[in-house]
């Protein structure tokens, strides 16, 4: 592949991730949402299309085949759901998330009363620690979709960086590649 080739893909590739970076870095929530109706498009299509297979096959159909009526009409419900409130999923992924956070806060916090019983020096840096584990674990409860907000941002800003660093080392690339042609050409005459 040629310099001009690799740096024209890689301008269509770098514009199009910055351009989804800066989405989801500005628009969070916007973002899961869109994501969450693709997700319920493609589980209620599956779910239908399932339906649709079923019902042509019917005569071959057995009971063992009942577990496809199942994840059919789940898919389609989940679909649904999810079409009705596209960040519902994320938020009871967060509570849990919270939840898990609190309770192994509250596990350490019993460990680390063992520490200081033990007069270890150290113990109120994990004791500090874990209490910020605590509020982390509350105020994911408390507030589901900060979590969310967060990670998205995240991702956002980790595709801006990653394309950066994509146009850089394909500027370089791509005058290495010139420099060698050059000097492949020299030679040839």
């Amino acid at each position: 592949m040629n310099y001009k080739m690799i740096k024209w893909n890689s301008g269509v590739n770098a514009v199009i991730f910055f351009v989804l970076g800066l989405l989801l870095l500005i628009f969070p929530i916007e973002s899961i949402s869109i994501a969450g109706y693709l997700i319920a498009s493609i589980l209620t299509l599956l779910g239908v299309s399932y339906i649709i297979k079923i019902y042509k096959y019917r005569n071959q159909f057995t009971n063992e085949d009942i577990i496809y009526i199942i994840i059919s009409i789940a898919s389609i419900v989940l679909g649904i759901s999810i079409f009705l409130d596209p960040t519902w999923i994320i938020r009871v992924l967060n509570i849990l998330v919270g939840v898990i956070l609190i309770l192994s806060a509250l596990i350490n916090l019993n460990n680390i009363l063992k520490f200081k019983k033990e007069r270890t020096t150290s113990w109120w840096i994990y004791l500090s620690l874990i209490i910020l584990v605590l509020l982390l674990g509350v105020l994911v409860i408390v507030n589901p979709l900060w979590l969310a907000k967060v990670i998205t941002r995240l991702a956002g800003a980790s595709l801006i960086i990653s394309t950066l660093i994509t146009v850089l080392l394909t500027k370089k690339v791509s005058k290495l590649l010139m420099i060698e042609n050059k000097v492949t050409d020299i030679k040839e005459n």
